[in-house]
């Protein structure tokens, strides 16, 4: 009697009303979703952080009643299902430590697919993948019901999403689809396998799932999406362009725009997909993934770079910090910042080297230019009308604020203008000793003789100040060149390595060992064009390096991209070799040093003892007094081994080499 007691009690008091909670908190989780139809859906709805906050009093309470069976009925059958919804208002409240301590408590008792079913979903948003294959195997070998099999196969879905293996993920959503009950929860699920299939270049598949989700009763907003897509894949761009008109869709242009904009560029028309995606970018709720994919657009496709770096930027604005794709955009902010600056110094010093070489009569001609130029833009920013505000009528209890009583405020203006005279508006207008010319000239807008005067000195000056930031000087022009070759390296560096640009990357380094044909910089941007082209160019390059830096570091990272990892005997022997080499220069064979270090890089690229190998190889040409050689293979190696423990030295011996 006494465990039927307790056992009533806990499931139909605080089980009953916990498990209501937990679906009304469900349901609300669902309806409040932030969907972002720009990109592909994740599968699994990612948990919203913000949610507790909103909802904290119900989470509190379900948390509360699931305890009170751990606390008052222990003996009844109960105890795992009150431990299974305090886990679940533990991941409403994104507390994921303790809920996963929760759920591997209940399945240290008991196997409950449920909690093994959780445990998948937090290890797959937290990216564990090791752990969830584990999870995974277990419930395969395991029997489960309808709504298990349903949740296994979603989230088994998901891993393949996350994974990048899009086909893997549809064979499974197709399965998992089975399980599922008509509405807006197959709905999207069959609007995901659209966009995947899409994503993959299976316009037919795509088709007949966007179809589906009309058929299953979606909410508003999927349902436009849904149509969006049909007619985008139908080409139908006569049905998109009908949808803008509809007053219905008034809120839902910048969607449309996007769409048409798609269109466009599936075709290769980007001028029109550009056009399209800035007007949606408008009044765009997701202008942050929009203005990421037109970033993307400028770079890989428009190769106007400098658009480029200034979508990236606002898409980092943008992209609310819970986007899949926030960390990325973050990153190319960065990366396209430095770009831009970059680009902009080159212009700048392009510019300033082509005026040193202009006479200064032609100097003195585009300074006037510019000169007229400033003021015809000054003076049609002053012709611009400005807009006229209209005072909203104040009620009798704001009138008594002295601002909003239009009597009191032209009474206070008489009031002014009797004791101060008609006065502009400007820093210390109440100064005793003012200048009645400039008063003069500013009441009137006539500008008096010693104003005219004053401006033609304020030109002087200003041209002049404009002349010295140009090098004229030999020593100026030197620095200003030198600025601008390190910057082109370093631009063309940042191309391949960090944005990916291929074709930027060779123009610019191009541009830099033409400019400047004996640059520092040579080995490495010889090794930076192999990386970035294919064919004959890249055999070229690697010619050309091997055969005019025989001795650089650059030469060895292309072998060992070559052969790979070296296997353990071939390890021992580049050891041997380097304790050969290693005797040899203690006996001040610096000859035979270097030859024995060029042997070890050639025939065994990438071993362990590399660091070591190049500063030998410097130490051998120190000691054969070649001390440029030195300083080249020194600079190669503070680059490439930062955290080699001969850092420190060679950085000292650079030192004492420049000194």
């Amino acid at each position: 009697m006494a465990v039927s007691f307790h056992n009533v009690n806990a499931k139909y008091n605080a089980i009953w009303q916990a498990s209501r909670l937990d679906k009304e908190l469900q349901k609300k989780a669902f309806a409040e979703r932030k969907e972002s139809y720009n990109s592909i859906l994740p599968i699994i709805i990612p948990r919203d952080s913000s949610f507790k906050q909103g909802n904290e009093k119900d989470i509190k309470e379900l948390i509360r009643k699931a305890s009170l069976v751990i606390d008052r009925h222990q003996n009844s059958h109960f105890i795992l299902d009150a431990y299974l919804l305090i886990g679940k208002g533990r991941l409403y409240q994104n507390d994921l430590k303790n809920a996963i301590e929760t759920y591997k408590y209940v399945n240290s008792l008991e196997i409950r697919p449920e909690a093994l079913l959780a445990l998948y979903e937090i290890y797959l948003h937290q990216l564990e993948f090791t752990s969830a294959e584990k999870i995974e195997e277990f419930l395969s070998e395991n029997p489960l019901n309808s709504n298990e099999k349903k949740q296994f196969l979603l989230l088994k879905a998901y891993s393949f999403q996350l994974l990048n293996e899009p086909l893997k993920a549809v064979a499974i959503l197709q399965e998992a689809s089975k399980f599922i009950k008509k509405g807006d929860e197959k709905a999207r699920i069959s609007f995901i396998m659209g966009q995947l299939f899409s994503e993959n270049n299976q316009p037919n598949l795509a088709l007949e799932s966007f179809k589906t989700v009309i058929n299953n009763k979606p909410s508003y907003d999927l349902q436009l999406q849904a149509s969006l897509a049909i007619h985008q894949l139908e080409g139908n761009v006569e049905a998109l362009n009908q949808m803008l008109k509809d007053p219905k869709n008034e809120d839902h242009k910048s969607f449309i725009y996007v769409k048409i904009g798609q269109y466009y560029y599936a075709r290769k028309d980007f001028k029109k997909a550009k056009e399209n995606w800035e007007k949606g970018g408008e009044n765009n709720p997701n202008k942050g993934e929009l203005y990421f994919q037109l970033g993307g657009l400028f770079a890989k496709q428009m190769k106007d770079y400098d658009l480029a770096a200034s979508y990236y930027d606002s898409a980092a604005t943008y992209l609310s910090s819970s986007h899949p794709d926030f960390a990325k955009a973050q990153k190319l902010k960065l990366s396209w910042s430095k770009y831009a600056a970059l680009s902009k110094q080159v212009t700048l010093q392009d510019s300033l080297l082509h005026l040193a070489n202009l006479s200064p009569a032609a100097l003195h001609d585009i300074f006037l230019k510019q000169q007229k130029d400033t003021v015809k833009k000054a003076s049609l920013i002053t012709k611009t009308v400005a807009p006229i505000f209209t005072r909203r009528g104040f009620s009798s209890d704001q009138q008594n604020f002295y601002f909003n009583n239009e009597q009191a405020r032209i009474q206070g203006s008489i009031e002014f203008s009797n004791r101060w005279g008609n006065r502009t508006l400007e820093d210390f207008w109440n100064r005793k000793n003012k200048n009645n010319s400039i008063s003069l000239a500013t009441m009137t807008n006539v500008a008096p003789e010693k104003t005219i005067g004053s401006s033609k000195e304020t030109n002087g000056q200003a041209e002049e100040n404009w002349m010295k930031s140009i090098p004229m000087s030999s020593a100026a022009k030197l620095k200003a060149a030198k600025t601008m070759e390190e910057s082109l390296f370093k631009l063309g560096k940042l191309a391949r390595l960090e944005l990916g640009e291929n074709e930027l990357a060779n123009t610019t380094l191009k541009r830099l060992l033409t400019d400047y044909p004996s640059t520092a910089f040579e080995a490495e941007a010889l090794y930076i064009r192999y990386l970035s082209s294919e064919g004959v160019e890249k055999s070229s390059f690697r010619s050309t390096l091997f055969e005019r830096f025989p001795s650089s570091y650059f030469k060895t990272m292309i072998l060992k991209l070559e052969n790979g990892i070296l296997s353990e005997n071939k390890e021992l022997q580049a050891q041997k070799k380097y304790e050969d080499a290693f005797v040899r220069f203690e006996a001040k064979d610096f000859k035979f040093t270097m030859e024995a270090c060029l042997f070890i890089q050639q025939n065994y690229p990438g071993s362990k003892l590399e660091d070591k190998i190049v500063f030998l190889l410097a130490l051998s040409k120190a000691g054969m007094q070649e001390t440029e050689e030195c300083k080249n293979l020194l600079q190669e190696f503070i680059i490439s081994f930062p955290t080699s423990p001969l850092l420190k030295e060679a950085t000292e011996m650079l030192k004492l080499i420049n000194k």
